[in-house]
Parts: C-alpha cells; structure tokens; sequence
C-alpha cells in the first residue's frame, strides 16, 4: 500500500517500482530469515560470528569485528549470547593473557552442521521459479545498486 501511495505522487517510474518492489523484498526476506533462525535461537549477527569462529578457531574478538564489519561493542554483545547458549567459549590468547581467542564448542560446530543445509535449502526455495539467466541479471542489477549507494546517490 505504501508503495503505491508513492508511486501515485512520484509517477509510476520503472526504476522507482523496482527500488519499492526491493526494499519491501527486502523486509519480507529479513523477517523469514529471523523467523527461520529464531527456531535455532540464532540471529543473522550470531549465526556470521558462529560461522566465522567454526571457520577461523582462535579468531580475536577485534579481527571477528573486522570480518563481520561491525563494531566491537557489536561482537560483544553477539559473542556474549553465543557463549551463553554454549556455543563458543573465550580463552586466553597463548601469546597475550590479556587477549581472547573464540573457540566453537562441539556444540557450535554441530549448529553449523546442522543450520548450513537448512539455510541453504531455505536460499534455494526463496529463488525457485527463477530461470538462471534472471538469477544472473538480478545478481549484476543488485551490484549496480550497490555501486550506486557505495557513492553516495541519495
């Protein structure tokens, strides 16, 4: 409805239905993916820093934020509920004391295992009907798009 109210006092401009059509897109795909996590009491931020942690064991806390691009406040506060559902410990780094590194638990590695092809199947239902060459297209209009906010358009 939203969209329409727009494209109504905009006009109906392709480029502006396709930006409207992503973002609302956009949000649907987000509040599936929370919901499909939340059944794992995971979130997008925890299941990247579990992901990297079963990828990179002994990773620091500031090279975590690094990867994930966020701050470090952030990985605290992701570290703080991955390690209270038992899914990574902190330990002192062997060089540093004062320095942690992020281990998986078994625990943490067995969500991977078991997470990875139900998200996987998940990302395949969302893009079933497309033919390759439109998954194709898309992925190089999307590129374009982010090209396009990376430089400032507003």
């Amino acid at each position: 409805m939203k969209q329409q109210l727009l494209l109504r006092r905009i006009g109906d401009d392709p480029a502006a239905r396709l930006i409207l059509a992503l973002h609302t897109t956009v949000r649907r795909i987000d509040a599936a993916c929370a919901e499909l996590l939340a059944r794992y009491h995971l979130s997008e931020g925890r299941l990247a820093a579990l992901l990297a942690i079963v990828e990179d064991p002994g990773i620091m806390p500031r090279t975590l934020a690094d990867r994930l691009d966020v701050t470090t406040a952030t990985v605290t506060g992701l570290l703080d509920g991955l390690e209270r559902a038992g899914l990574i410990e902190r330990q002192a780094h062997g060089s540093d004391r004062r320095a942690l590194s992020l281990l998986p638990t078994s625990a943490g590695r067995n969500m991977v295992a078991t997470i990875t092809p139900i998200y996987a199947q998940w990302l395949g239902q969302l893009a079933s009907g497309l033919a390759p060459e439109t998954l194709t297209d898309t992925e190089r209009a999307l590129s374009i798009l982010q090209v396009n906010l990376a430089n400032g358009t507003t």
